[in-house]
């Protein structure tokens, strides 16, 4: 460690106990330094308990935290602004120190949100509360080539800092080690990649697919009598293996196999939400939004030319047409007011992952008033995409007939930059994981021309996605 950074973090924790005593409030003193493009799992993988994850492997954009100097925790229908205004007062008393680098290096809160406002009753998501966000005492990004570590150390009136300026330096010190580390395969990640074959484990649905049948004939009824355009019908599988589930390596498996999508893990106490989700919310940088409905599936084949042909007929199907038209148009709704212009393009695109391909239209628009990110985020969630149309009726009959407890399954995990930019994604092909237990998640949209049996097989694609990776770990 340099003079210099000892000098920065003496500064920012001076500044920070300065403020705490004029203002008699929680402030926070932060340090960024440069540091060697690494693995952002060697930084993950190991810590137990508070950390997060975030990688977009075609973008080569990653973020590993861990540890919370402060967390933010909200339920009910005001959740978003709740949490809104206290990420512009955590921000507001933050004293950053050290070296240039973009917003999202240096402090930042991570977390999300579940699906639902209302706090879950099931032991499941214990732990996983309607909103939560951490400000990570130990924060590593990764943008290509560039690379920065942010510590950070909450600051309450009446400390001393000179104690908490050491306390930056020693968390800077341990950290060197572990970043040199991950430039090479960890001991995980290399048993992961030589696996073949999958872990004995064993797998049962928590609702009989006959029911599952039976709950979407009851949507087609209820969108046949206009009650219902569109409604989002979800099931779950549990999984148990004889080893417990090492995450970093499922997170090796997901990057792998799905690059075109953000692979994610939200871990804390004994729990860790992680998944790979092709559906990207929104993200905001310099008053820039983008987004983008994903909606209308279809498999994908090894053979090039019935690959093909199966993509023609989704672009072609009115049925899937119809599905996907609904989430532009919802997303449009949302935005329109606050963005100017609104890009949209005419018809959708492929997006074309491992073993499914959905229709994709991408959005873009200026920012044109002073909104941060979780403005947006309740503008759009949910979206038809996850939710249906109209909004509040299907969410009433997802609540009625679904009977799913999500939890954090389809909803908005990321991250808020201190500018009041950020990313999030909708979190699908995701699962909760406890020791040797997971629990997985998909769901299909239910629009006028579904067919049940449909319905399921595209339910047993997307959990795929996260079921072989599982049943491949530690082998």
């Amino acid at each position: 460690m340099t003079a210099a950074t000892r000098l920065r973090a003496a500064s920012a924790a001076a500044a920070a106990a300065a403020a705490a005593e004029r203002t008699g409030r929680t402030q926070w003193a932060g340090v960024r330094v440069r540091a060697a493009a690494t693995d952002c799992l060697a930084i993950f993988a190991p810590h137990v308990g508070e950390r997060f994850y975030w990688e977009q492997p075609d973008r080569g954009f990653a973020i590993a935290a861990r540890g919370a100097a402060h967390l933010i925790e909200a339920a009910g229908p005001e959740r978003f602004r709740i949490a809104a205004e206290a990420a512009r007062e955590c921000f507001a008393s933050l004293h950053l120190a050290g070296d240039d680098g973009p917003q999202r290096s240096g402090a930042v809160l991570v977390g999300g949100f579940a699906f639902s406002e209302t706090p879950s009753e099931s032991r499941l998501w214990r732990g996983f509360p309607p909103c939560r966000f951490a400000l990570p005492e130990v924060l590593y990004s990764r943008t290509g080539s560039d690379a920065w570590l942010t510590v950070v150390r909450r600051i309450a009136p009446g400390t001393d800092p000179e104690g908490e300026a050491a306390a930056l330096n020693e968390l800077l010190a341990g950290l060197p080690e572990a970043t040199q580390r991950a430039s090479r395969p960890t001991a995980e990640a290399a048993t992961v990649l030589a696996a073949g074959g999958t872990a004995p484990c064993e797998v049962h649905s928590a609702l009989p697919e006959a029911e599952y049948l039976e709950r979407v004939e009851a949507a087609l009824c209820a969108i046949g009598v206009g009650d219902l355009e569109k409604v989002v019908l979800a099931r779950s599988l549990a999984l148990r293996r004889e080893t417990p589930i090492e995450v970093g390596g499922l997170l090796q498996r997901l990057r792998t196999r799905y690059p075109r999508c953000t692979s994610f893990a939200v871990g804390h106490a004994d729990g860790t939400f992680v998944g790979a989700t092709p559906e990207h919310l929104v993200r905001l940088s310099a008053g820039r939004v983008e987004t983008a409905a994903v909606a209308g599936s279809a498999p994908r084949e090894h053979d090039p030319d019935e690959d093909e042909r199966l993509g023609r007929a989704l672009c072609e199907s009115k049925k899937e047409q119809s599905e996907h038209a609904v989430v532009v148009r919802a997303l449009r709704e949302a935005l329109t007011d606050v963005c100017e212009p609104l890009e949209v393009p005419e018809a959708p695109r492929l997006l074309r992952l491992d073993e499914i391909q959905h229709l994709e239209t991408r959005i873009t628009g200026t920012l044109r008033n002073g909104s941060m990110i979780l403005d947006l985020v309740e503008r759009m969630h949910p979206t038809p995409a996850v939710g249906g149309a109209p909004r509040a009726a299907a969410l009433h009959w997802i609540e009625a007939h679904e009977g799913l407890d999500r939890g954090w399954y389809a909803g908005p995990v990321g991250f808020i930059d201190a500018e009041g930019g950020g990313e999030f994604c909708v979190a699908l092909r995701s699962a909760l994981t406890r020791g040797c237990e997971a629990q997985l998640f998909a769901g299909a949209g239910i629009v006028d021309g579904s067919r049940p049996e449909a319905e399921l097989q595209e339910t047993r694609l997307k959990l795929r996605a996260m079921l072989a990776p599982l049943q491949e770990i530690g082998l």
